[in-house]
């Protein structure tokens, strides 16, 4: 089996493959950042609570990832999260969505 790992602050994950369901759900979670953006637009990503943005990065990391381990909302909270690598593994996603 082809698999991809990453460590994230600290965790193993594993990147989950493609598929369309996994893509609706991300584009559902994208469409509700956009419409909070819209609905917000003098906010600065710093102006959005903490918590909002963990529980996006939680969503989105479902989705892309799988892990041995509960990934609790305190570890996207913390200061320590990577979030660059879970916007590296979610461009890596979208890039493979089409295989004829």
């Amino acid at each position: 089996m082809f698999e991809k790992r990453l460590v994230v602050s600290g965790k193993v994950v594993r990147l989950r493959p493609y598929t369309e369901a996994r893509a609706v759900y991300l584009r559902e979670v994208n469409e509700e950042i956009r419409k909070y953006i819209s609905k917000n637009p003098e906010q600065t990503i710093d102006d959005v609570p903490r918590k909002q943005r963990a529980e996006w990065w939680k969503r989105k990391a479902e989705v892309l990832w799988e892990c041995d381990e509960d990934l609790p909302i305190s570890f996207f909270e913390s200061l320590d999260f990577e979030q660059s690598l879970l916007k590296d593994t979610e461009d890596f996603f979208t890039t493979r969505k089409l295989y004829l």
